[in-house]
């Protein structure tokens, strides 16, 4: 085991996580492009342009698919043991625009630098008692 960024320490790699790992960046890039969508396309086209549609329409889809996003990240952090604290800000973090992106990006090199403890592990030879 070693130390991760977060102080935690980093536990090897498991198969079981990839499925959950795939959905999770699947529905943080959704979730955050439809919340870009809502905030910087369909309000201002509320207020601006009395347009009151896309908002019910992208607004809709977008609580929709956070609900989806939470459980995936829930998922994910339940198979890869993470602290109340970190699951806690990665499920946050499809409420403020862009953070999605920048969630996921810290979690694909948390998964990296775990991967590579899980190989070097495997590349050690058996120690013969």
């Amino acid at each position: 085991m070693t130390s991760s960024v977060y102080g935690e320490r980093t536990r090897p790699l498991t198969t079981s996580y990839r499925g959950a790992y795939l959905r999770y960046r699947v529905m943080a890039y959704v979730t955050g492009v439809m919340l870009v969508l809502l905030v910087f396309v369909a309000v201002p086209l509320k207020y601006l342009a009395d347009t009151p549609g896309p908002v019910a329409v992208v607004g809709t889809a977008h609580g929709f698919l956070f609900i989806v996003y939470l459980l995936t990240a829930l998922d994910l952090g339940v198979r890869l043991r993470w602290p109340l604290l970190r699951l806690g800000l990665v499920m946050i973090s499809g409420t403020i625009p862009f953070m999605s992106f920048v969630a996921e990006r810290s979690v694909t090199h948390e998964i990296g630098a775990r991967a590579t403890v899980t190989q070097r592990e495997a590349a050690r030879p058996a120690s013969s008692p």
